[in-house]
């Protein structure tokens, strides 16, 4: 849908997700690709870099697997979930539906269904995160979400509060943008980046005092600009409470498989967890769930499947080093490949060598054209 004024849509509905005009991939186009819908080798229209496309062609990319598989079809645009229920007598889903294209909002409809499938994402819905004294603070704060433009940021002093993929985009686009300097403040111990000249890095806040903000450390600045790069949280309001997901952000949630609801099988959610894989893991969750639609993968008992998660988040707790990461969700894309019989979607060793391009330079690692389709 087209977007009105900022943050908000021409129908008056919260923008769904958070993307800046001039966004760039920060994976390879390489381990995002379904194995059935390549990415071009070279392409006139990419916008971004060779091997990171920009928003814009991600988009593309998308629309053109849904063209090339006619499913728009299937899907109905401009509508709104508003609840969605289970009844236990009837063994069905009531879903409460807001026609966008209606001049009344207010006039809903009820659908029943069979299986419900959540495939919103979980990068929605912002974690906002307090500090002492924040109130006080006359400048501009603000969640990483809210960021469309960071030209705003010309001439300014900014803050990022977290240590994830915001932080770093703030602070380089930041400093592209030709903001004055770039602190990154977070709790955990610093990955060793080589930052742009103009960006430096410090301790979690401690508190803030009208336009200086203090640290742990002792140390203390003076900033124009608050940007929240704190995370996300698992939302559904849409969702009745027992139907609702409730995790961190974790590359094991409490479902089984990592797609099924085990207090009710009939739920199932696509992409809830921590990523590193994204497009082609959605592609194999939601072939799991055709497979458990039509009962070619039959159900285990809800404690197995609360065993099973268990041991998972177990393995999950063990895990230390990016590399340990990447190998456990490539464990859980292959598995899915074996139980849906589909092509694999092992990229492994690309994202090994993207994390080791990142830490090799963490302001060009974007322009790095070695990477190569392990599906050609």
């Amino acid at each position: 849908m087209a977007q009105g004024k900022e943050g908000i849509e021409e129908d008056g509905i919260e923008v769904h997700t958070g993307q800046y005009y001039n966004l760039i991939s920060n994976g390879p186009k390489h381990c995002l690709e379904i194995p059935d819908y390549l990415f071009p080798v070279k392409d006139p229209d990419l916008t971004g870099y060779q091997c990171f496309p920009d928003r814009v062609y991600h988009l593309k990319y998308l629309t053109g697997f849904a063209d090339k598989y006619n499913l728009q079809r299937y899907i109905q645009f401009q509508t709104w979930v508003d609840w969605v229920a289970y009844d236990e007598a009837t063994k069905k889903f009531q879903v409460t539906l807001k026609n966008l294209k209606q001049e009344k909002l207010d006039e809903k409809s009820v659908e029943l269904f069979d299986y419900v499938i959540v495939a919103t994402g979980h990068f929605n819905y912002p974690n906002y995160v307090t500090y002492p004294g924040q109130e006080t603070f006359p400048g501009l704060l603000i969640h990483s979400k809210q960021i469309l433009d960071f030209y705003r940021f010309k001439g300014k002093k900014v803050l990022t509060i977290g240590s994830s993929y915001s932080a770093e985009e703030c602070a380089i686009k930041g400093m592209e943008a030709g903001a004055e300097r770039v602190t990154l403040s977070f709790r955990s111990k610093s990955r060793g980046f080589k930052w742009p000249k103009g960006v430096d890095e410090r301790p979690i806040v401690e508190k803030i005092e009208g336009s200086t903000v203090y640290f742990a450390d002792g140390t203390s600045a003076e900033y124009d600009v608050i940007i929240l790069c704190t995370g996300w949280v698992h939302h559904f309001p849409f969702l009745e409470d027992k139907l609702r997901l409730k995790t961190r952000n974790r590359l094991a949630p409490p479902l089984y498989k990592q797609v099924v609801f085990p207090e009710n099988p009939a739920l199932m959610y696509i992409g809830m967890q921590d990523q590193f894989y994204s497009h082609s893991m959605f592609w194999l969750h939601g072939h799991f769930c055709a497979k458990v639609i039509c009962g070619a993968i039959k159900m285990p008992s809800k404690d197995q499947m609360y065993e099973e998660i268990s041991k998972d988040q177990q393995e999950e707790d063990t895990l230390k080093t990016q590399d340990e990461k990447i190998d456990f969700q490539t464990k859980h894309v292959n598995e899915l490949s074996e139980l849906t019989g589909q092509v694999k979607i092992d990229v492994a060793a690309l994202y090994k060598k993207w994390e080791k391009d990142r830490e090799r330079d963490i302001k060009t690692y974007k322009h790095q054209v070695d990477y190569e389709s392990v599906h050609r």
